[in-house]
């Protein structure tokens, strides 16, 4: 589980952002949206909503957690000189676009250790990672890596112990990567680098049909049941080979994990079985089926994986791929103790203001994105006066109203200026195509 990450000069966040998924008082209410660790010393959020205006930002948190991921998963394979394709810098300032991006995450992996690990990097190199183990109040360093290391020069903690610790790597790829997989490091080690890989992060409007996920039985079985129940009209959805896979042609250089990843995405196609009045069943394609129904049978195995392995999940814009009754649904599961048993979380953006329910959320879970000047900044509804925005306000109500700020900032007068100069461009146009 995360229980806070900081993002700086990364994307639109110029100064350092956090949200934190840590519960820092007011136990006694939604008890199940979090759960506790240490012997309930600190209690954790098992999701949380980010708001705000177009373009404020709030997409910028998840890909910021998500460019962690790979700097921990991929980076380790990186060639000599080949740049961090996830170094993206803030780029309305002479001086960010130049200086290193930094992440900082705080989390606790399945096995109950808690561990902060931070890393600082430029376009072609890292120029800081730090791992340290966390314990109660305590703090010990697990590794260290500075400007001026190499592989070789790497400092190592007392808390590093069993298997290897020294992997030669590139300037451009993360140590934690390098090392994590590596069957001779250490098991912690490769938890921690697992527990990274299954990060899923789900972008607005994209496709990710995965059939591996589709083809065990137990996996279509609980889907074809889901989406039955979630009053798409649908009986049963089935799996089966796509007989048009084989006339795929990818262009040649394609990388071979870009190519197996879209070939094995295309080797089976879904099929929506609907009842006739006479009881029979119809097939249909995906393009014949309303894109909600579509995307359920996409989200929910990553949904499932979740719950399975208790991994992070992110969600851009979630309302776009669920109705909004389907959002407080999803979010029920994510807070229900029995099927969220390792403690999966949900992190997601939304326009659904239908989320700001005091008597589904907490305000710690509900966080807002706002821009000014090109940088985004957070803010978390716990943040505000509480004698003006109790545990049971009417958060929505007081969102719409503009008190709690990451609403578009839009002048309907200018809006309507605009356009009329637009019409009155199109009727200059048809004037002069008429009279020539």
């Amino acid at each position: 589980m995360i229980i806070d990450f900081s993002a700086t000069n990364f994307r639109s966040f110029l100064d350092e952002q956090t949200i934190s998924m840590n519960v820092e008082g007011g136990r006694s209410r939604h008890l199940t949206n979090y759960a506790t660790i240490e012997n309930e010393r600190l209690a954790i959020l098992r999701s949380a909503a980010i708001l705000g205006a177009n373009a404020s930002g709030k997409s910028n948190v998840l890909m910021a957690i998500s460019a962690l991921r790979w700097i921990v998963v991929s980076s380790g394979g990186r060639k000599d000189g080949q740049s961090i394709p996830t170094y993206e810098p803030f780029r309305l300032s002479e001086t960010s676009k130049k200086s290193p991006v930094v992440f900082e995450v705080e989390f606790v992996v399945s096995s109950g250790l808690r561990y902060r690990y931070y890393v600082s990097f430029l376009k072609e190199r890292i120029i800081e990672e730090k791992l340290f183990s966390l314990s109660r109040r305590s703090r010990a360093l697990v590794f260290e890596r500075g400007a001026e290391d190499t592989w070789e020069t790497l400092k190592f903690g007392g808390t590093y112990k069993g298997g290897s610790r020294r992997f030669s790597f590139f300037p451009n790829a993360s140590y934690l990567s390098r090392a994590g997989n590596d069957a001779s490091a250490p098991e912690f080690v490769r938890e921690i680098y697992n527990y990274f890989r299954d990060f899923n992060y789900i972008p607005a409007g994209n496709r990710l049909m995965s059939s591996k996920a589709l083809s065990r039985d137990s996996t279509m079985k609980a889907v074809s049941d889901l989406i039955c129940l979630a009053d798409t009209g649908v009986a049963k959805v089935t799996m089966e080979e796509n007989e048009k896979a084989g006339d795929l042609r990818l262009p040649e250089g394609m990388p071979e994990d870009i190519k197996e990843a879209i070939l094995e995405q295309n080797s089976m196609t879904a099929k929506f079985w609907v009842k006739t009045q006479s009881g029979e069943l119809v097939s249909f394609e995906s393009e014949d089926m309303s894109d909600g129904t579509v995307r359920l049978l996409e989200v929910l195995p990553v949904i499932l994986k979740a719950f399975s392995r208790g991994s992070v999940l992110m969600m851009d814009e979630m309302d776009a791929h669920f109705h909004t009754d389907l959002v407080d649904l999803v979010l029920k599961l994510f807070h229900d103790e029995e099927i969220n048993a390792k403690n999966a979380q949900l992190i997601f953006t939304t326009h659904d203001t239908n989320v700001l329910n005091s008597e589904s959320l907490r305000r710690d879970q509900i966080w807002f994105a706002s821009k000014l000047d090109g940088s985004s900044s957070l803010r978390s509804l716990d943040e505000y006066d509480k004698r003006l925005v109790r545990p049971d306000s009417p958060f929505e109500t007081f969102y719409r109203d503009g008190r709690l700020g990451g609403l578009p900032r839009v002048s309907y007068a200018k809006v309507k200026n605009t356009i009329l100069r637009a019409l009155d461009g199109f009727k200059n146009l048809e004037r002069n195509s008429v009279d020539a």
